[in-house]
């Protein structure tokens, strides 16, 4: 039996629906990693395409697997955090996949007061472009400039933050975030590479998130903070709208 007496007890999660293509490399990313104390939680909401056959391959090695129907993405994370027994906890859904050293870079390049950790993603589009995004933890009040993929916050944290809000369908990490940084928790940049991302994902409706990241940014800030945000916010949906030539959908 291995001894894990001096190492932080780790939980992944997995929020995953309908993804048969994907759901494969997000759980060997996790299976392989090059950090040994993990436990590793599996949130299906009722998948039908074959889904679940995947993970029923890899069922013996995953801590604890549930398959029912679910209320969206954060209803699939309050499920996995009221799972969840480690130290620190992990999102990576099955759109991505985690650098083989991810989670030992996270816990190992951290300090003691850390409440939450963060890094880098390459965010990889359908024709081939590629591009690492690095986490902005002083730009979070105008939108989420944090890579969630990247981050693992310690369960200690979502226990005086509360559950992510099932009200919202693609800003529901940014509105967690922001209650988090409301408490004075400390977010910790880590400069490394921690996770991939296929770009083709839900936050990929560029028009619903912005409106519910202003819904967010109107719950969480007061004053000139939520005004600042709120014209950073328009000034960059007009960039969008005009002027900006994604490259993650450009054909080559």
């Amino acid at each position: 039996m291995e001894n894990f007496a001096d190492t932080p007890k780790v939980t992944i999660i997995t929020v995953v629906y309908n993804a048969r293509a994907t759901i494969e490399d997000t759980i060997l990313s996790v299976l392989r990693q090059t950090y040994a104390n993990l436990e590793y939680i599996i949130i299906d909401g009722g998948s039908t395409d074959g889904t679940l056959e995947i993970i029923g391959r890899y069922q013996e090695k995953i801590t604890h697997f549930i398959s029912e129907p679910d209320k969206g993405i954060a209803d699939g994370f309050n499920k996995g955090i009221a799972m969840a027994t480690g130290d620190w906890i992990g999102m990576i859904n099955a759109d991505d996949w985690y650098a083989l050293n991810a989670v030992e870079l996270i816990i190992g390049k951290g300090a003691a007061d850390d409440d939450v950790r963060c890094g880098n993603i390459m965010l990889i589009g359908n024709n081939g472009f590629e591009r690492i995004k690095k986490s902005k933890v002083s730009w979070l009040n105008f939108g989420m400039y944090i890579m969630h993929p990247t981050c693992f916050i310690k369960k200690e944290v979502y226990q005086r933050v509360g559950k992510y809000d099932i009200r919202l369908k693609i800003a529901m990490d940014f509105d967690m975030f922001l209650r988090i940084k409301s408490k004075g928790f400390k977010i910790k940049y880590i400069d490394e590479l921690i996770a991939y991302m296929r770009t083709a994902g839900v936050s990929n409706d560029v028009v619903k998130m912005h409106k519910e990241e202003l819904a967010v940014m109107h719950s969480n800030l007061d004053g000139p903070a939520y005004w600042g945000s709120w014209l950073f916010n328009y000034m960059n949906r007009l960039r969008w709208r005009f002027f900006y030539k994604d490259p993650f959908r450009t054909q080559p």
